[in-house]
């Protein structure tokens, strides 16, 4: 009987003012923060956001009129997770929403139509939205130090897509390409490609290079 006693007592904690309070400024902060993410995404789920949270000031209120302080914290602790768990997924949509739209942007100097958006979802996954911005990945995932205008030139060279490409769909006669004959001199493996420097890339494009998979 007095070791479960000593028990109980030992798995209660006890919750000050003063951490309630910083674990109360970080929430504000986590909140703030998903606030301009929803605002960037337009996704305006306020209204029942507000509500719960009024519930929960209201539960906390109470609490803190008892001076119930591990109540206190306890809301503060589930109301933290949930912060960080919408902010998480916000900040992925805002980052996936980014690298589609630069996507997009790239697809349509390339294509026309639906098979812009085809084309926009093969480059997609060379694009990744990182702190600094908008950086291109090699064929398994890694970044490099290509710009958007090298992965550019890299699909308009790109023999796969070539059916997809402005003016190859009436350039008649059948074979993909528009530019030299079926000249087969020219070609590269893109892992050799990906290795070459971004200027390198460039000269090899300009010069007619085709890339292989």
């Amino acid at each position: 009987m007095s070791e479960q006693a000593e028990e109980h007592q030992a798995e209660v904690t006890t919750y000050t003012a003063e951490q309630f309070t910083a674990l109360k400024a970080e929430n504000e902060s986590m909140k703030a923060k998903m606030n301009e993410l929803l605002g960037e995404t337009k996704q305006a789920k306020a209204r029942a956001k507000q509500e719960a949270e009024e519930r929960a000031a209201l539960a906390n209120e109470k609490a803190k009129k008892d001076g119930d302080f591990e109540q206190l914290y306890k809301s503060s602790s589930e109301q933290a997770l949930q912060y960080k768990e919408q902010l998480e997924s916000l900040a992925n949509s805002v980052s996936n929403e980014k690298r589609n739209a630069e996507a997009m942007k790239l697809a349509m100097q390339l294509a026309d139509g639906y098979n812009a958006e085809l084309l926009a979802e093969k480059i997609a996954l060379r694009l990744k939205n990182t702190d600094e911005g908008i950086k291109v990945l090699d064929s398994n995932g890694q970044l490099t130090v290509s710009t958007v205008e090298d992965l550019k030139a890299e699909f308009s060279a790109n023999e796969r897509f070539a059916s997809l490409l402005k003016g190859n769909q009436s350039s008649g006669g059948g074979a993909a390409g528009g530019k030299s004959g079926g000249a087969a001199g020219n070609v590269m493996q893109r892992a050799e490609f990906d290795k070459m420097v971004p200027f390198k890339k460039m000269e090899f494009m300009k010069a007619g290079g085709k890339i292989s998979d």
